[in-house]
C-alpha cells in the first residue's frame, strides 16, 4: 500500500526533524550527567533546543488540523506528536533537576539510567527516518521498536534496584527525594519512548 506521495514529504520531515531535536536533548542530558561542569551553558543549549522543538511540534499540529490526507489515521499522527513533545520536556525537567534544584552530582544509577535513555531516544530517530518507507522498510522499523522495548525493561530494573539501594544507603531525606524524582523523570522519558514505539509498531501493522 503506498501511504504518501509527494504532498506528505513536509510531514515526515517534521516528526523526522521532531526525533532528531529529542534525541538531542538526550544527548545534552548525558553530556550533563558524565561532565557535571558548564552547566549553566548546557542549560542554554538545553533551552534554545526546547525553543525549536517546540517550533516544530506548533508547524507539525498545524499541518495536522490542516491536512484532509494524511498517510495514516490521524489520531495516531497527533500521539506521534504529543508523546514527542511530552518526551523533550520530561528530558528538560531531569536536567532541572539536576541543575537548578541542585540535586546533587549525579550518581552511577542516574548515569546508566540516561544511557539507556539515550539508547531508546536514537532507536525512535531511526524508525522516525524510515517511517515514510514503510512497507520497504517495515521490519527494520519494527526491530528499532522492539529494541525500545528491550530498553524499557532494562530501564525499569534499574529504576527500581536504583530506588531500592537509595532508599538502603542515603541518610541525607532531602537527597533521596531528589533523586527519586530524577529516576522518577528518567524511567518515564523512556515510557514515552515506548509509547511512541507502540504507535509506530501499530502503523506498520495497519499500513504495511
Amino acid at each position: 500500500m503506498r501511504l504518501f506521495g509527494r504532498k506528505d514529504e513536509q510531514l515526515f520531515q517534521l516528526f523526522k526533524d521532531s526525533a532528531r531535536i529529542v534525541t538531542r536533548g538526550g544527548e545534552i542530558l548525558d553530556n550533563v550527567v558524565k561532565d557535571y561542569t558548564d552547566l549553566d551553558a548546557k542549560m542554554a543549549k538545553l533551552t534554545a533546543l526546547e525553543h525549536e522543538g517546540d517550533k516544530i511540534i506548533q508547524e507539525l499540529m498545524e499541518k495536522l488540523n490542516t491536512s484532509f490526507v494524511l498517510p495514516f489515521d490521524r489520531e495516531d499522527a497527533f500521539e506521534l506528536a504529543q508523546k514527542l513533545d511530552n518526551t523533550l520536556d520530561y528530558i528538560s525537567g531531569i536536567i532541572d533537576r539536576m541543575i537548578l534544584y541542585k540535586a546533587a552530582e549525579p550518581n552511577e544509577t542516574v548515569i546508566e539510567m540516561v544511557n539507556l535513555l539515550l539508547q531508546a531516544l536514537s532507536e525512535q530517530e531511526k524508525a522516525f527516518n524510515m517511517l515514510d518507507s514503510i512497507p520497504k522498510r517495515k521490519y527494520d522499523i519494527l526491530e528499532c521498536c522492539e529494541r525500545i522495548k528491550n530498553l524499557e525493561r532494562e530501564e525499569d530494573g534499574l529504576y527500581r534496584n536504583g530506588l531500592a539501594q537509595l532508599f538502603e544507603t542515603e541518610t541525607d531525606p532531602i537527597k533521596v527525594i531528589k533523586y527519586k524524582e530524577a529516576y522518577e523523570h528518567i524511567e518515564t522519558a523512556v515510557d514515552y519512548c515506548e509509547d511512541v514505539s507502540d504507535v509506530i509498531t501499530n502503523i506498520c501493522i495497519k499500513y504495511g
